[in-house]
């Protein structure tokens, strides 16, 4: 699909003191608030999807301050952040009911298709879902997925760059992956049709591809370089 089907944002951020302290108000913001507008509805409490890293702001804080320690961390990276948010006229064509379950799988895809496609193993990590609400009553669910800079390996850890070298690859996963994901929900032609008829117009598309990114990521970029 086009590029500007799913947005892949890839944020990072540099260990040191300061960065640990930015780190947990971080995590609390993604855990607790829809975006800087909405706080997180009374579930906040279990809004992280564990996959290795930690179901809770806590637990996740201590994970990647342990792996941050590691001699493999060449980079000295606290930890990565990827926004997944796919483009809201594609989700329009999911029922509401199916919109989130999507969603899931394309975060989890997006990870394992990635880091596989680069011979790694795929790092422990954890994500949550937001759905704020918008004045233009267009939905813009997205997800954050926080992992470490080292990736598991038989012998420990292992360091993984996601650079410019990687990131044709990295572009090249994000398409697949939405395609694939949205196929099994709309079939292949349909995913088609509904890929030709997204915007082509250069200014109208990256005019768009602005109102994808969720209103939150702005609040982050004061914390986060972009990789």
């Amino acid at each position: 699909m086009k590029k500007h089907a799913l947005v892949c944002n890839l944020l990072f951020k540099l260990d040191n003191g300061k960065s640990r302290r930015y780190m947990v108000d971080m995590l609390k913001y993604l855990q607790f608030r829809e975006d800087r507008n909405q706080p997180a509805p009374q579930v906040s409490r279990n809004r992280w999807v564990d996959r290795g890293l930690g179901r809770h702001y806590k637990a996740i804080t201590k994970s990647l301050t342990e792996m941050a320690k590691d001699h493999t961390n060449r980079d000295e990276v606290l930890l990565r952040m990827m926004v997944v948010s796919p483009h809201p006229n594609l989700m329009k064509h999911l029922p509401a009911s199916r919109r989130r379950r999507v969603l899931h799988q394309l975060t989890e895809s997006m990870m394992e298709n990635f880091f596989t496609s680069q011979n790694l193993s795929v790092p422990e990590y954890s994500y949550v879902i937001h759905d704020p609400q918008t004045d233009d009553d267009n939905q813009r669910l997205h997800s954050h997925v926080i992992f470490p800079a080292t990736t598991p390996d038989m012998d420990g850890r292992r360091h993984y760059d996601i650079r410019r070298k990687q990131m044709p690859q990295f572009h090249k996963e994000r398409d697949r992956t939405i395609t694939q994901v949205l196929s099994r929900y709309l079939g292949t032609e349909r995913v088609v049709e509904i890929d030709n008829d997204l915007l082509t117009d250069a200014e109208k598309e990256a005019r768009e591809k602005a109102k994808t990114i969720p209103n939150d990521i702005n609040d982050l970029n004061q914390w986060f370089d972009m990789s």
